[in-house]
């Protein structure tokens, strides 16, 4: 009998704690709601967005995106040939493999347009306005331009 009461408190005591973890996160939801702000995205690209772009410590792989977005820029409105960033992905690529690993150049491209960067038409990419503030922010704040 006193076995039978143990395992019975230790039931109870364990569905009280769940219960608890269960009204915790409740809460926790409700508040996000009130304040407006979700749970954190999970992070593109090996963890980096453009929303730490220019922070001590990502300064330099967003540094090394700048001379591919010149070039992209360079191209006006219609754009560059996919094939014209090869080289500049190349040059990003080598400088941070661990970031890269397994990363090819459509990956790339689709990186720097989901960050909103650029946008790409068939063969074509362009610029979008917020590559180009991109571009000012980084020259307005001293960010240099890996060569």
């Amino acid at each position: 009998m006193p076995v039978l009461i143990v395992v019975l408190a230790a039931y109870l005591f364990f569905f009280a704690i769940i219960s608890l973890i269960a009204i915790a996160e409740y809460a926790d939801a409700r508040e996000r709601r009130r304040r407006g702000t979700t749970a954190v995205e999970p992070w593109t690209m090996a963890g980096l967005t453009v929303a730490q772009a220019f922070s001590p410590v990502y300064v330099r792989f967003w540094e090394s995106q700048v001379p591919a977005l010149l070039v992209i820029s360079a191209g006006g409105r219609s754009g560059v040939p996919v094939t014209r960033l090869a080289a500049s992905f190349r040059r990003t690529s080598s400088r941070f493999p661990e970031l890269f690993d397994g990363c090819g150049l459509d990956q790339w491209i689709a990186f720097l347009q989901r960050e909103r960067l650029v946008s790409c038409q068939t063969e074509r990419v362009s610029i979008t306005p917020q590559g180009m503030q991109f571009l000012k922010h980084g020259f307005t704040t001293g960010a240099g331009v890996n060569r």
